[in-house]
């Protein structure tokens, strides 16, 4: 077991060395012990006389090249055994990497390396352990980007269909463009520009190329800024706003925590009872947290597993109607997790109904200070 370990736990440089001396050391040993074999059979048939052995003066007898073609071919057969040995150690695995990469190039992202069952160094050990964790990636990858590619174009469908059918019918006369049709193809620009930025949004997070442009705030002007957005819409569906507002101060990035405020305001319109929204912020000695609740109906547990994932959609015809992308949640855990901070959802105890609370870092990870 302790000599299992200690192979596989050193390089190819260090195990090359072994070999190497291990070779050496072999052909040295057989060439003493053929040469004493040899030169005593000689010796005891009669073939080499003692006195030439003796003899200060130098020759090469027959039993000398005996001797070094014995020693020549016992090296060249023991150099053949340990490098078939140790060379399919570290071929084979190469072999099986290549034969898998064309397989992968060809379109079989499912295939992997199987790890060998021989001793095989670390290198290569990490080498195939990597390849198989970047082949998994990428086929989780391709898969996502289908699904998205789908996802997508079943989104546009609908806008784009009604702006066509909308603007085919202004053109040929069955529609009047008036006021509320212009706003009927507003509403559906509007929605596609939600799209785009949507999408542009979780792009750059996932490929971590968002930049946040941190400030200390409260944050309450911009959730009073966002509400002025939507106050005739929640007036109109009976929808009252309740702010208690701390004044403690945390970084973020102001225009980004505006876009998750407008798309859970969006949310809570699409999706609540008439009644109570309250919008509540407080802070800890090492968290900033805001609070969003409702009077009902609240969400049932079924989708609490698929609830921040993209495109996924509670009530997916009213949500269409509503102009919803089902990004919205998505797009807002993924901003509050580019902040380092968390989105939960649980059931409102004081209105019965929904709770999304976020929770911010008040300490500045970069300096380590509190704000």
């Amino acid at each position: 077991m302790k000599f299992n370990f200690f192979k596989n736990s050193v390089g190819i440089n260090f195990q090359f060395i072994i070999m190497m001396s291990l070779l050496n050391l072999g052909i040295t040993l057989l060439s003493f012990m053929i040469g004493y074999f040899v030169y005593s059979w000689a010796i005891k048939i009669g073939f080499l006389n003692t006195q030439v052995i003796n003899s200060n003066e130098f020759s090469v007898t027959t039993v000398d090249f005996i001797w070094l073609f014995l020693v020549l071919l016992t090296g060249f057969f023991l150099s053949t055994i340990l490098a078939f040995k140790y060379g399919k150690r570290y071929t084979q695995p190469i072999s099986d990497l290549a034969d898998v990469i064309q397989q992968i190039q060809q379109g079989n992202l499912a295939l992997r390396i199987k790890q060998p069952h021989h001793d095989i160094p670390h290198e290569i050990k990490s080498l195939i352990e990597n390849f198989n964790e970047m082949a998994n990636q990428l086929e989780v990858s391709v898969k996502n980007s289908t699904v998205w590619n789908a996802a997508i174009a079943h989104e546009l469908r609908t806008p784009v269909t009604i702006l066509q059918g909308r603007l085919q019918g202004i053109v040929d006369g069955i529609f009047i463009a008036d006021q509320a049709l212009h706003l009927s193809l507003l509403n559906q620009v509007e929605g596609l520009s939600y799209l785009v930025e949507d999408l542009r949004t979780l792009t750059l997070i996932e490929n971590k190329q968002l930049r946040l442009e941190l400030e200390k705030t409260n944050l309450k002007d911009s959730i009073e800024k966002c509400l002025q957005m939507f106050n005739e819409r929640f007036q109109v569906k009976g929808l009252t706003i309740i702010l208690n507002l701390t004044d403690k101060l945390v970084c973020v990035d102001i225009r980004r925590m505006e876009q998750v405020f407008i798309a859970l305001f969006s949310n809570f319109l699409r999706y609540s009872n008439a009644g109570q929204i309250n919008i509540t912020t407080m802070a800890t000695a090492e968290h900033w947290l805001l609070m969003f609740e409702d009077e009902g109906p609240g969400i049932d547990e079924s989708h609490l597993a698929h609830l921040f994932k993209p495109f996924y959609r509670l009530e997916d015809s009213r949500s269409r109607l509503d102009g919803g992308t089902g990004l919205g949640l998505a797009v807002i855990d993924a901003i509050i997790e580019a902040h380092q901070g968390h989105i939960y959802y649980s059931k409102s105890k004081n209105l019965g109904g929904s709770c999304f609370t976020i929770q911010l870092n008040r300490i500045n990870r970069k300096t380590s200070t509190h704000l």
